[in-house]
């Protein structure tokens, strides 16, 4: 395993520079094969960055490329179009182990030595949520004899099934088990870590404890497909039951952003795609459909508009606005010869199709113009109608990068009431709970961004004032609306609403699915364990065995290979780890181990 030194990755983001006890990171040991003593509360806020920045909707994370296949994204870079080689992901590979995870491990190991309990149990709740993160993503990975420095420069690869769930003959200590022992230290007497050191939970513990459980019940839904016993059973039960409780509303997992901008502090995914002029990311056409109309897959006989948008859902999600920024604000018809896809209902929503060999598909085409990340996922700008070539003044970037929020605990609820416990009145109240709380974040963000003040023009033309006829100033989504959205929802898990049936199952991934923008890898996993939503792809060679996917019926559109159900790992360190588990090539999708173990 490759070892690199923290400030070699992140430093390019500068987003250390502002975090408490970071100013002097190049200080900070991450080096595990020359250790020398680091405080604590220098190694804490590093890990946390860490996972930030390499599990996030950002060009350095997991997250895009994750969102990319998910139709949350459309982007020219190979995954989108289902091409990823052996140097796809190696920056948030090696990010994840060498700044993360080997921070993480002296937390670990220096914390034990000075019985400061707090950071311990903070940094295995940290370390069985990465390496949770890892297996998903990847599969076997160094696990047990991973971090370990000079002693073992060649880790072996632990299988996915016994890094989840432990093998004493292995000496390889499960994730569940792992969350018990930090759950356990959390609780010792005198546990504690400096406050401004934890940039999640400025130090709370009772937090971190409820976090852990929500983590454990995260991964028990995940598997299982793998398991269907009593036992089982009741572990799920007693979690959703039990004493001291899993996340509240007040209790995200996430990472917060500040103001600064030199150093650079905000959202990095605001920086790519509002800071860059040449942006980043195009929206995915399936997730506009699905919000704007209620499906994403209907066909039509005009090949330049397929899939067509069907009104007649009534869908109308209220947090389109807040998720989507228009520069364009005009509602003219669409200009098919400019701009690879409009909405023909509203074409001031421009984007790239996934795969599209249209005359008009090169993003730099439509950088000024094209829909971009808004308020919601990035910090970006409300789309109040008055559009505007976005820059750097056109939002504030402060929104923080949701890892574990609420409303998943609440959706993950509704999941194992449905299927594993078999209550479909609970899974009911629960789904009604997780869609109140997913609008109630999207509130929260909007109070907290207060007004939408007036940008900057690129141009140096004055901004409009005026807001146009059917938007409005920025504010919270009025209670009404909510409520008719939540209740259309809830019709749909009853099956009495009107339009194509769904499972109940469906309509709870689906709205998951939506809610969850900007959380890629955790929609990439709960797409494969249910295969929802029914994606579109560009063609039928894309789909092959792959249940949950549907061919786009757009004749511009193609795919370049079959729908990925892993990521590549880093060819580097698999050329170079000796180890005889290491896997010396990809593995191809016609092995009997290219699916995860939960992937059923």
């Amino acid at each position: 395993m490759k070892f690199r030194t923290i400030s070699t990755a992140l430093a390019l983001t500068g987003l250390l520079m502002g975090t408490p006890g970071c100013k002097d990171f190049y200080d900070v040991n991450v080096d595990p094969i020359h250790p020398s003593k680091a405080e604590l509360q220098q190694l804490l806020p590093v890990t946390q960055t860490a996972t930030s920045t390499y599990l996030g909707f950002n060009i350095a994370g997991l997250g895009q490329p994750t969102s990319a296949l998910m139709q949350q994204l459309s982007n020219g870079r190979s995954i989108g179009n289902f091409q990823q080689t052996g140097d796809s992901f190696s920056g948030p590979w090696n990010g994840l182990y060498s700044d993360m995870l080997a921070n993480n491990e002296l937390l670990i190991t220096q914390g034990t030595t000075e019985q400061r309990w707090g950071y311990v149990g903070i940094a295995q709740l940290q370390k069985a949520y990465v390496f949770s993160q890892l297996v998903d993503m990847f599969g076997d990975v160094p696990y047990s004899e991973a971090l370990k420095g000079a002693q073992n420069t060649s880790p072996r690869f632990d299988k996915d099934a016994d890094i989840y769930n432990g093998n004493p003959g292995l000496g390889i200590q499960g994730l569940f088990a792992l969350i018990d022992e930090g759950l356990g230290n959390l609780a010792k007497p005198g546990a504690g870590v400096t406050g401004t050191a934890d940039l999640i939970y400025g130090g709370d513990l009772t937090k971190w404890a409820r976090f852990g459980r929500t983590l454990k019940l995260k991964l028990l839904v995940q598997i299982r497909k793998t398991r269907s016993d009593a036992a089982f059973q009741q572990q799920v039960a007693a979690l959703l039951t039990g004493t001291g409780g899993l996340l509240e509303a007040t209790d995200d997992f996430e990472f917060k952003y500040g103001a600064s901008e030199s150093p650079a502090n905000r959202n990095v995914g605001y920086l790519a795609d509002y800071v860059n002029a040449g942006r980043e990311n195009n929206i995915g056409r399936f997730l506009y459909l699905l919000m704007k109309y209620g499906d994403g897959t209907n066909p039509s006989p005009t090949a330049a508009v397929r899939p067509i948008p069907n009104p007649a859902l009534g869908y109308a999600d209220p947090r389109v606005p807040y998720y989507f920024f228009n520069q364009l604000a005009t509602r003219i018809a669409p200009d098919r010869a400019t701009y690879d896809y409009q909405d023909p209902n509203d074409a001031r929503f421009v984007t790239t199709r996934a795969g599209s060999t249209g005359p008009a598909n090169a993003s730099a085409l439509s950088s000024s113009t094209r829909t971009l990340p808004g308020l919601y996922p990035v910090g970006g700008r409300y789309d109040d109608g008055r559009g505007g070539n976005a820059n750097t003044t056109f939002g504030r970037g402060l929104v923080a990068q949701r890892l574990l929020p609420y409303f998943s605990r609440k959706f993950l609820e509704a999941e194992a009431h449905l299927v594993i416990l078999n209550n479909r009145a609970a899974a009911r109240t629960a789904l009604q709970a997780a869609l109140q709380a997913s609008f109630d974040k999207v509130n929260a963000i909007a109070l907290a961004e207060g007004t939408s003040p007036s940008p900057t023009t690129t141009s140096g033309a004055p901004y409009p004032t005026a807001i146009p006829s059917g938007s409005r100033a920025l504010g919270p989504i009025p209670a009404a609306e909510i409520a008719t959205y939540i209740n259309g929802a809830l019709a749909r898990f009853d099956g009495t609403a009107t339009g194509p049936a769904k499972t109940p199952l469906q309509v709870i991934m689906e709205e998951k699915y939506v809610a969850s923008f900007g959380m890629g890898p955790d929609i990439y996993t709960d797409w494969r364990r249910t295969g929802y939503p029914i994606l579109t792809v560009p063609d039928n060679n894309n789909i092959g065995s792959n249940v949950g996917l549907v061919e786009d019926n757009d004749p511009i559109t193609t795919g370049a290979g079959l729908f990925p159900r892993r990521l590549y790992y880093s060819q580097q360190d698999i050329t170079a780890n000796a180890n005889p588990s290491a896997p010396k090539a990809q593995v191809d999708p016609a092995s009997p181990t290219y699916r995860i173990f939960w992937d059923r």
